[in-house]
């Protein structure tokens, strides 16, 4: 099982939504994941700090899937990171064990 955390700038969310949908659909798999709204932090674009100065907030999503569907989620980022140039969005992939 792989934890994957996806950060997004808040105006490419619902496109990372409508891709992570229909490959789930595709794959035949119950698209799962938790979101957590309203994140702040800064990376390797302009901070996102819901401020007068930096007004933009990101989001995050926590997902966990079986390595074979990996693969859904990094041909996701290729697909965003080509169609949005410079706007913020990162993936970090990490081992998981379910407990009973």
């Amino acid at each position: 099982m792989k934890r994957i955390e996806v950060m997004l700038t808040q105006a490419i969310e619902g496109d990372f939504m409508s891709l992570y949908e229909k490959a789930c659909r595709i794959a035949q798999i119950k698209c799962k994941y938790t979101k957590i709204d309203n994140v702040m932090g800064a990376g390797n674009t302009d901070p996102k700090l819901g401020d007068a100065i930096w007004p933009q907030l990101n989001v995050l999503f926590i997902l966990y899937l079986e390595e074979k569907y990996v693969g859904i989620v990094q041909n996701i980022m290729n697909t965003l990171h080509e169609t949005y140039v410079g706007e913020g969005a990162a993936a970090f992939i990490s081992d998981a064990e379910v407990l009973a």
